[in-house]
């Protein structure tokens, strides 16, 4: 059949479209297939556990696309700054789908115990390890005061998190929205919080 090399594709695309604008109870395996031009049969198919296995191949594909993306921006060549303004980068251009992401999250609440902890270890090993060990060289060699590496990476992730570009449906009319600051000045401005603090340089006695 002409279509059945792509049947797992087409459907792991259309259940993230789906979670990501309806969260997990407003995915209908009836829908997908009828958008993928299946069989619900066909379906089960491809994905014998039905709902959940799909799920979960579109999480894992989710965690190893922005692993790839984080692996990137940490073999940046220098020394802690540049490879900080690397990962913050990739936030600020908008490379990781964050709706999804937070979809998948949530989702994690419907699964049974085993999938949901398969999911937060692939989660943690591909995206929160990577930089935690980042973290915990550069305690080591004296670029960051003593902090647990863990706190230091989840700090950061956090505060990289606010340099995605912001939504095109908010409530704020466009006309009222402050105007946008260039991405690589937030960029390093986000990185130097992290490594300087918000306090002035020089503070008064």
């Amino acid at each position: 059949m002409p279509r059945q090399p792509d049947t797992r594709d087409r459907a792991r695309q259309e259940f993230a479209r789906l979670l990501t604008e309806r969260g997990y109870l407003g995915v209908s395996l009836d829908e997908i297939a009828k958008v993928v031009d299946v069989k619900k049969a066909s379906l089960y198919h491809h994905f014998p556990g039905g709902k959940p296995a799909l799920f979960m191949e579109v999480a894992h594909r989710y965690v190893e696309e922005t692993a790839a993306v984080l692996h990137g921006a940490l073999r940046t060549e220098g020394g802690l700054r540049e490879k900080l303004l690397a990962v913050a980068g990739t936030y600020a251009r908008g490379t990781y789908d964050s709706a999804l992401g937070d979809q998948i999250y949530y989702a994690t609440r419907h699964l049974d115990e085993e999938r949901r902890t398969e999911i937060s270890r692939a989660y943690v090993r591909a995206l929160i390890e990577p930089v935690t060990e980042l973290m915990a060289g550069a305690v080591g060699s004296g670029e960051l005061r003593e902090a647990e590496p863990g706190f230091l990476a989840m700090a950061f992730m956090e505060l990289a998190g606010t340099l995605q570009p912001m939504p095109g449906e908010l409530a704020t009319p466009p006309q009222e929205r402050p105007a946008p600051s260039p991405a690589d000045r937030r960029v390093r401005e986000v990185v130097d919080l992290f490594l300087h603090g918000a306090a002035p340089d020089s503070p008064a006695a």
